[in-house]
């Protein structure tokens, strides 16, 4: 069925655009990484989930920064739907990692929120971006052109793959990006770029771009300026990304004093992570008795950042700004007023020039005015899968495994006895507590609709009911 769209991809790739990557086959290869069954992934995210889900890992062409072929990796993750069910794309962009490895491919650095788009009913492409996980060289932090592409490219070989690698098969109406902090960034280059060139063939249905890094010449260089960026690690991130983009200097001991330097070749090398950079700065700085990030540069590098607007790393930052546009499709740009790694005035600044520039359906949302950066995601993921199940009609997976009435309990929150509001489980049901640790704490036979939690500890619990043939699951709280 979409052999002829991946023809169109090709052809409009060849006229549109300058990559070397214009074959057919996008996959270099893939390989099974195993499976989560929807009991456990019901477990994992403390809600019941639609399904259980496959994992992949993929390997795909795409270009590097410099426009030579690479082979890049990310993570599929596809429901256990029948087969032939048509699926839902999500394109999910992971925050920033610590190492080359710590990436979605390798089932760290944000493969959980992959998994969780999956588990109810999405097919989700979460690439591992250009020079992480089996892209060669340094990873470009916070550039917005090959976040995008290697993105694109994913999701090329990510329809390449349901096309013809899975019994499952592809639903040409919904397209969804979402990405979280720095991939926040990244699925918003991702939303401008096939607004700008791919909308006609793959047209993006809803996007909910999270805590994202949408104003680099602003909000970021404020941050760097006024010394509001509390991490050096960070900064130093940035510098060797955009060198790595633009070619700025020809060594690190033009922008970066020493003994920063040291630690800062040694991240750049993969001698050390990111983590135990930022650990080494930060011990320099109190070493010299200094605790402001940008005293890790030369003083004409600030100098330069903060008087000449027309420096190369002022117009670099420039350049990798993504809010400078107006999205066609439906755009929430979800934040934590808290968040202290992030500051939320980023989804704001970008929501007004949106409007300006004719956006129509576009909102910056607090999901949680009291959470924290890494707490943001755990609250405003669910309700980005909310916000694209929204679209999903009746000829997508919605209600594909729907069995009856849905499982309740009462009271909920309990002290002592629930009774179970499902039909089938009337005279009796079995029954599995398993308490937030994956443990099974009581299971048994019930020959009625009620169920005794008085010797189990207060907490929450899964609960897990059979009767008639069917599962369902649900959660209770027990005072």
């Amino acid at each position: 069925m979409y052999k002829s769209l991946l023809t169109l991809f090709i052809i409009f790739s060849f006229f549109m655009t300058a990559r070397p990557v214009i074959a057919q086959d996008y996959i270099v290869d893939y390989t099974y990484l195993g499976s989560y069954p929807q009991l456990t992934l019901s477990i994992i995210f403390q809600q019941t989930v639609d399904y259980g889900v496959d994992l992949y890992k993929i390997r795909y062409k795409t270009s590097d920064i410099h426009s030579a072929l690479d082979t890049a990796s990310g993570l599929i993750v596809i429901p256990q739907v029948p087969p032939g069910t048509q699926l839902p794309v999500v394109v999910y962009e992971h925050g920033t990692i610590d190492s080359t490895t710590d990436v979605p491919s390798r089932l760290r650095g944000g493969y959980e929120a992959a998994m969780a788009y999956a588990a109810f009913g999405f097919a989700t492409f979460a690439p591992d971006f250009i020079g992480l996980g089996d892209s060669r060289g340094f990873h470009p932090w916070l550039h917005a052109a090959s976040e995008a592409s290697a993105s694109l490219d994913m999701l090329f070989a990510g329809y390449e793959f349901l096309e013809f690698d899975n019994p499952a098969d592809l639903d040409p109406n919904y397209l969804f990006l979402s990405g979280y902090s720095q991939g926040g960034h990244a699925s918003m280059a991702l939303h401008k770029l096939i607004d700008d060139y791919w909308s006609i063939i793959i047209p993006v249905t809803a996007a909910t771009h999270m805590s994202g890094i949408y104003s680099i010449s602003g909000v970021l260089r404020d941050g760097i300026v006024n010394n509001t960026s509390g991490d050096p690690g960070y900064l130093a991130n940035l510098f060797l990304s955009y060198n790595e983009a633009y070619n700025l200097y020809s060594d690190i001991g033009q922008v970066f004093k020493e003994p920063y330097v040291t630690s800062i070749r040694a991240f750049y090398n993969h001698s050390i992570p990111r983590s135990e950079l930022s650990a080494e700065l930060i011990a320099g700085l109190a070493a010299a008795g200094e605790t402001i990030p940008n005293r890790i540069l030369q003083d004409s590098i600030l100098d330069a950042i903060i008087n000449n607007p027309n420096h190369p790393l002022n117009l670099a930052m420039q350049e990798n700004d993504t809010y400078n546009w107006a999205p066609a499709s439906p755009t929430r740009l979800y934040y934590c007023k808290a968040d202290e790694t992030v500051p939320y005035i980023n989804a704001i600044i970008a929501d007004s020039v949106m409007h300006e520039l004719g956006a129509t359906d576009v909102q910056a949302i607090d999901v949680n005015p009291n959470l924290t950066h890494v707490a943001c995601a755990y609250a405003a993921i669910p309700v980005s899968i909310a916000f694209f199940k929204s679209f999903i009609g009746a000829s997508g997976t919605k209600d594909v495994y729907a069995k009856g009435d849905e499982l309740t309990f009462f009271p909920n929150p309990t002290t002592e006895y629930i009774s179970v509001d499902w039909s089938a489980a009337i005279d009796g049901f079995d029954f599995r507590i398993i308490n937030t640790s994956g443990i099974t704490v009581d299971r048994g036979t019930t020959s009625s609709s009620h169920l005794s939690m008085s010797k189990l500890p207060g907490g929450l619990y899964m609960i897990v009911c059979t009767a008639g043939g069917h599962t369902k699951m649900g959660r209770v709280l027990r005072q």
